[in-house]
């Protein structure tokens, strides 16, 4: 069977090897279908914010691709035996990413110094876990798929989420779009938008500086976040951040990095927002 479908079952990969082509190809647009589906079903529990064509929406709506040859592996895990996760989504960096060539992350590799929570045993991929990703050089999207087995979980499937500690809020949109902005922040458009810039001395966004840039945009508990006034200035220095990407992701560019822009939101009409962001999923 062809490598795009080493994520299914070995059952289903069976029955996929004895389709005809246009049975492939009619099985193909069924799962891409699906796929944008649960992407609109993702805009629509975010905040207007953090949708593809809200103001800190842009890293995300990049991050997950133009068409399917381009689109972000995104692959969900349970955890049977351990109930709720402490960690609800991952994404790889590439060796770029990491300010490594290729050669030296597979060293450290050998060596034992990379290692990976989604390695646990405890944790069970719904088909496979991600593998390499064409578009950056890194791996797919890891995400904790809530089966409903307790009230946190079925508040972490919801718009709203659950207040943490810090007074963040976690949903599983929520974790979806952060990691898609690990994404974005791994792309080579990006990566060469810093080192062409020389913003953050050309050198890739460390974890933290990462962190920090989504957290800001991030849904919160007003009543119970600690830090607001840090908030607001990590937040305009991702606005500023952003607007200096969009400057430089000049026509030609996008062209050479295979992007489309998402339509920026503006005062309520029709077609709504959330109509453009399906159509931008669905490559309309």
């Amino acid at each position: 069977m062809a490598d795009k479908y080493a994520s299914f079952p070995q059952a289903t990969r069976d029955w996929l090897a004895t389709r005809s082509p246009e049975e492939l190809a009619a099985f193909d647009a069924s799962v891409e279908f699906g796929n944008q589906e649960m992407l609109a079903e993702v805009q629509r529990k975010l905040p207007e914010r953090l949708r593809f064509g809200g103001e800190f929406g842009l890293p995300s709506a990049l991050g997950y691709g133009k068409d399917a040859d381009s689109r972000a592996q995104i692959r969900g895990y349970l955890t049977p035996e351990l109930g709720f996760p402490t960690i609800m989504g991952g994404y790889a960096r590439s060796p770029r990413g990491l300010g490594l060539i290729p050669e030296e992350l597979e060293e450290r590799r050998a060596q034992g110094k990379v290692h990976s929570a989604f390695d646990d045993p405890l944790i069970e991929f719904i088909s496979s876990a991600p593998d390499y990703d064409a578009s950056t050089g890194s791996k797919g999207i890891s995400v904790f798929q809530p089966t409903g087995r307790n009230s946190m979980e079925r508040a972490y499937n919801t718009a709203e989420g659950f207040a943490d500690q810090q007074g963040g809020r976690q949903s599983q949109a929520d974790t979806i779009s952060h990691e898609l902005t690990h994404r974005f922040f791994d792309s080579p458009a990006f990566l060469d938008f810093l080192e062409e810039t020389g913003y953050n001395q050309g050198k890739p966004l460390t974890g933290g500086q990462e962190h920090n840039f989504i957290g800001s945009a991030a849904p919160i508990d007003e009543d119970v976040f600690a830090a607001p006034t840090v908030r607001k200035i990590r937040q305009k220095h991702y606005s500023e951040l952003l607007d200096r990407f969009r400057e430089w992701l000049t026509p030609e560019r996008e062209e050479k990095y295979g992007i489309r822009m998402p339509i920026r939101s503006t005062s309520p009409e029709y077609p709504s927002t959330l109509d453009k962001i399906i159509d931008f999923i669905r490559g309309r």
